[in-house]
C-alpha cells in the first residue's frame, strides 16, 4: 500500500480510518453482544447499519439510492452488486435498509481487522479451496433464505484493478439463485471508488455516490442450463447503467 502524492487525499483516508476504528471501538461491546448468539444477528445488522451511517456522515459521503421499481421486501433475494471499493459494504448496509441481509465473500475477509468479526458470524466467508467448508457455507446460505434473509454476493468475486469497468462474473450466485429458486436483485454502485479507492494507494476524498436498485429478476422455472443466460443478463443491466453514467467498458 502506497501513500497518495496528494496530502489532502492522504489526510482524508487517515480521517476516515480513524473514525472507522473509533466508532467500532465504541460500539464493540454492543456488537459483541449481538453477534454472540445467532438469534441476535438481526440486532447485529442494525448496529452495523448505525455504524455505517456514522461513517458516511463523518466521511462527508452522500449516497443517493435510486429504486427503479418497488420490490417485495418480505421475500429473500440474492443481491448482486458490482464491487468497486471496501465502501460498498457500508453503502449497501446503510441504504438498502428495506431488507435484512448478510454478505457472502471470500474467506480472507475473516482476517481483516474490524470487518473480520462480521464474516466470522453474521456473514458467510467461503473457502473456495476447501470443498467441505464451501459446502458448509452453502448450507448456511440455505438457512438464511429459509429464515427470510437475503444474501449479498459480489458476482465479480473481488475488486479488480480496472474499476469501474466490470470484470467477468462468476457463476456462483446465479447457480445458487437457480438451485434455490431465489430472485436476483441487481445493484449498480457508482462513485464509491472515488471516495475510497482500493487500488493500492492510501487515499480518499469526500463525495457523492449512487446506488441503483434494479428490477428483481425471477428464477422461477429456470434450470442450471440457464446459468450463463442469467449471468449475462445481470452483467448487461449493470454495464448499461455504468455506461449511462459514463463509466462503462
Amino acid at each position: 500500500m502506497k501513500f497518495s502524492k496528494n496530502p489532502l487525499k492522504t489526510s482524508y483516508a487517515i480521517w476516515f480510518g480513524l473514525w472507522t476504528v473509533v466508532t467500532f471501538t465504541v460500539l464493540y461491546p454492543f456488537i459483541r453482544y449481538a453477534l454472540s448468539n445467532p438469534k441476535r444477528y438481526p440486532l447485529g445488522h442494525k448496529i452495523r447499519r448505525i455504524w455505517g451511517k456514522v461513517l458516511l456522515v463523518t466521511g462527508f459521503v452522500k449516497v443517493i439510492q435510486i429504486i427503479e421499481e418497488p420490490f417485495d421486501t418480505s421475500k429473500p433475494f440474492i443481491i448482486c452488486p458490482n464491487h468497486t471499493s471496501q465502501l460498498d459494504i457500508v453503502t449497501l448496509t446503510v441504504k438498502l435498509n428495506q431488507l435484512d441481509f448478510s454478505f457472502m465473500a471470500k474467506k480472507e475477509l475473516e482476517e481483516i481487522p474490524v470487518f473480520g468479526i462480521w464474516f466470522r458470524t453474521i456473514d458467510i466467508a467461503v473457502d473456495r479451496k476447501n470443498a467441505r467448508k464451501a459446502a458448509e457455507a452453502y448450507k448456511k446460505a440455505t438457512h438464511f433464505f429459509e429464515s427470510g434473509r437475503s444474501l449479498v454476493i459480489f458476482p465479480e468475486g473481488t475488486i479488480s484493478n480496472q474499476v469501474p469497468k466490470l470484470i467477468k462474473f462468476k457463476d456462483g450466485p446465479f447457480r445458487m439463485a437457480i438451485e434455490k429458486q431465489i430472485d436476483l436483485l441487481p445493484v449498480t454502485i457508482i462513485g464509491n471508488w472515488n471516495v475510497l479507492p482500493d487500488q493500492g494507494v492510501f487515499e480518499g476524498k469526500p463525495g457523492k455516490a449512487y446506488q441503483i436498485i434494479h428490477k428483481p429478476i425471477s428464477t422461477e422455472g429456470l434450470t442450471l442450463d440457464d446459468t450463463e443466460m442469467l449471468k449475462n443478463k445481470v452483467f448487461q443491466i449493470i454495464e448499461n447503467k455504468l455506461k449511462e453514467y459514463n463509466h462503462g467498458n
